[in-house]
């Protein structure tokens, strides 16, 4: 008889911890590229300045944290290392935090660059209304003695 359940797998049961270990090991390392992948293209963009490359280089640092935490919950999965257990849940704190810190820093960035463009637009109001051109916008192209006429 065929069945949609996935939990009862014939060929070889896994209990439910083996599972989960199973998907910690194959998506973690899969996530963690493409954590790696995105920090470099952040930090890339945001070369010019240091301030822009922090949450890049934070990602970065949080995808190398999940691929250890990725190949620690292989190896338990495996039995390979007495500590493979110790070392994934070390690694998964340190990836947590520094996704922490990148959302952190993200909160802050994102602040700052409202606060920017506000500061911007008022000075860009300021210096229209500070012109003369604002009340007589043709004075430029029509002065008091016309060269041609």
């Amino acid at each position: 008889m065929i069945t949609i359940d996935k939990d009862k797998d014939e060929n070889q049961p896994l209990n439910k911890k083996a599972r989960s270990l199973a998907d910690i090991a194959k998506w973690g390392k899969i996530t963690a590229v493409f954590l790696i992948i995105t920090g470099s293209l952040s930090a890339l963009s945001a070369i010019v300045t240091l301030l822009g490359a922090i949450p890049g280089v934070l990602l970065i640092i949080s995808g190398v944290m999940l691929m250890r935490s990725a190949k620690a919950a292989a190896a338990l999965q495996e039995g390979l290392e007495e500590n493979a257990e110790e070392n994934m849940l070390a690694h998964y704190a340190s990836f947590i935090k520094m996704q922490f810190f990148y959302a952190a820093s993200s909160v802050v960035l994102g602040i700052l660059a409202f606060i920017l463009v506000v500061i911007f637009a008022v000075i860009g109001i300021m210096a229209y209304y500070s012109t003369d051109t604002y009340d007589t916008p043709d004075s430029y192209y029509y002065e008091n003695d016309p060269v041609f006429e």
